[in-house]
């Protein structure tokens, strides 16, 4: 079994379990809404990880890495303008990685 089939067959079960556990866990979390995303970015699945992203930022909006991640997605799909206004965000909170990269190219956060 490859490794990309592996990575799929492992994102599956990981939301089965999820979605089984949420009546009696409770709503998923922004950490878990995040690491959702991240699993659908590497899957290539740029919208779904959006999606989770943005979940996750309804919860949690001082998180930097999660505007950073959905910037990075934004940027998957051609949306420049805005993957750099996420990382501009990201940048505001503290994100070192994203106010290294604006300012390389220029950009105020």
């Amino acid at each position: 079994m490859s490794g990309s089939v592996q990575f799929s067959t492992a994102i599956l079960l990981l939301t089965l379990l999820l979605t089984a556990a949420e009546p009696a866990a409770g709503p998923l979390t922004a950490e878990e809404y995040y690491l959702s995303g991240k699993a659908k970015y590497h899957l290539k699945d740029y919208t779904g990880a959006i999606e989770d992203y943005n979940r996750a930022i309804e919860l949690a909006p001082e998180v930097a890495k999660f505007f950073g991640s959905r910037g990075a997605a934004k940027r998957k799909l051609g949306d420049k303008r805005a993957a750099i206004a996420d990382a501009q965000q990201a940048a505001r909170l503290g994100d070192r990685q994203a106010q290294r990269i604006l300012r390389f190219f220029g950009y105020d956060w």
